[in-house]
């Protein structure tokens, strides 16, 4: 998913633009990490996302319901990291910060954001009675996504300026 952050420019940015490197930050969950039953934890980001349907060994099918917590949080914050990026940027077109540190400051409020929508749960579909029994046998949080902490945990923010 991208979000697109948009800054209107006037005639001091339209120079430092031009003096700037192009630079981008990605947030997620990169290369290696794992959950701890093996599966990478960006595939398992995308399953809860999305959803998914497990077919058990004994053909019974199991299916989990979407939990879109990327697009809750890009669609709730949106303007938020526009805003953000906007004020971030004023502050690298006047030399008072480089466009990394700007960068790492967008990256470092996305990921809290899609954080704390985790955390809170807001806007995110209840785990059905099933899944909140076995929680509770298994000791694990209460909360939707949330299971072994892995993909809470793990999400995180890279950024690169060309040189």
């Amino acid at each position: 998913m991208k979000i697109k952050l948009e800054t209107k420019t006037n005639k001091k940015v339209e120079q430092s633009i031009r003096e700037l490197k192009d630079g981008y930050v990605k947030i997620g969950w990169f290369e290696g990490q794992k959950e701890p039953n093996g599966l990478l934890v960006a595939e398992n980001a995308y399953m809860q996302n999305k959803g998914f349907t497990i077919t058990h060994r004994n053909g019974k099918k199991t299916t989990v319901l979407p939990r879109p917590f990327m697009q809750i949080t890009a669609t709730r914050k949106e303007k938020q990291w526009n805003d953000f990026w906007k004020e971030e940027y004023k502050k690298v077109a006047d030399k008072r910060i480089s466009l990394k540190q700007a960068l790492d400051k967008l990256g470092l409020f996305v990921k809290t954001a899609i954080q704390n929508t985790i955390l809170t749960s807001d806007g995110i579909r209840p785990n059905k009675p099933s899944t909140i029994e076995a929680k509770k046998r298994k000791g694990s949080p209460l909360i939707p996504l949330l299971d072994s902490k892995t993909m809470f945990n793990t999400i995180n923010y890279k950024s690169e300026v060309s040189k």
